[in-house]
């Protein structure tokens, strides 16, 4: 394992029927682009985990899932694995993400932030155990609410706020015990079918919004956490990106913009919903900014790699 946080280059989720929603140890950053999937599982590891984020990760807190149905999120395929409930922390599994979700931004009424996710875990737990895994997957909304700002400067700030907000959820989840953080990057949104139609200047907005996040992100994280065993980087834009770049290689019949949902702004989908049979294996993304079942399965296995790459020699391992 590379010592050290690589400094990558790096170019709302949905809420059900609502809006548009959207590893570093020693700090490292995963490629996660191409690599094989290792023999082995993530229970190997960690025997337990917790999830907290937007509708990327989201079990079906709202009653629904952001993907093509009935595919499970990549969260729940590792619950699964772990032999957890794969059900949200409303119905008492170990999933705190609410789909619409921002780091701190909340609106009365509206999905819970990770802040109060958080705080709604620890009012229950009150600590994480030494052998769980904490992911953190969150930013796409924010970066979204950026996209939106009337000029470059207050997208900028927006989202750097943002940013430096999610390093403060990392401080207060290894102040609470932790021992296995993963943080995700947020992926490119220019790829997605939301910024298909948005024209050459509008995806490169997005694409240097999410860049700004990512980088603010990673320098937060190396500055307060550097050399820390216990937090690990996820690089989701590379996975993305390597999936979009060379669909074929991945198993899919289609790369970006292009969505497995037939309805126009849906934010998911189900088997009567698709664009074409076996969309929800063939396409990447489903519902605007999200993943069809086939992309989860695989972010699913390239995380289950980097929580073994991070820590199987490790805490827990």
């Amino acid at each position: 394992m590379a010592a050290g946080l690589a400094a990558a280059t790096v170019t709302s989720c949905g809420q059900a029927d609502r809006s548009q929603d959207s590893g570093t140890g020693g700090a490292v950053v995963s490629d996660g682009a191409g690599a094989q999937s290792e023999v082995g599982s993530i229970a190997d590891v960690v025997s337990d985990a917790v999830f907290f984020g937007d509708s990327l990760t989201d079990a079906g807190t709202s009653g629904t899932r952001f993907t093509t149905m009935p595919g499970l999120v990549w969260s729940q395929i590792l619950a699964r694995d772990l032999g957890l409930s794969t059900a949200p922390a409303v119905d008492g599994g170990p999933n705190y993400a609410e789909g619409g979700a921002r780091v701190t931004a909340s609106t009365d009424g509206g999905p819970l932030p990770v802040a109060g996710q958080l705080d709604r875990y620890l009012s229950e737990h009150r600590s994480f155990s030494p052998d769980q895994l904490v992911t953190l997957f969150i930013g796409t909304n924010d970066v979204l609410a950026g996209n939106t700002a009337g000029n470059t400067a207050a997208a900028d700030t927006a989202v750097s706020a943002a940013a430096d907000a999610e390093v403060g959820q990392v401080s207060r989840i290894l102040g609470a015990g932790a021992e296995h953080v993963l943080v995700f990057m947020v992926f490119d949104l220019a790829y997605t079918p939301l910024f298909g139609g948005a024209g050459t200047a509008g995806q490169e907005k997005v694409r240097a919004l999410v860049s700004a996040y990512n980088d603010r992100l990673l320098h937060g994280l190396e500055e307060q956490f550097p050399g820390d065993p216990r937090v690990g980087v996820f690089d989701t834009r590379a996975l993305v990106d390597g999936f979009v770049g060379a669909p074929g290689a991945h198993g899919f019949a289609h790369g970006g913009s292009v969505d497995a949902c037939a309805v126009p702004g849906a934010s998911s989908c189900d088997s009567g919903s698709l664009v074409a049979p076996h969309a929800d294996q063939s396409y990447i993304f489903a519902g605007g900014v999200h993943l069809t079942t086939r992309t989860n399965e695989l972010l699913a296995e390239q995380v289950t790699d980097r929580v073994r790459a991070l820590w199987g020699r490790g805490p827990g391992g």
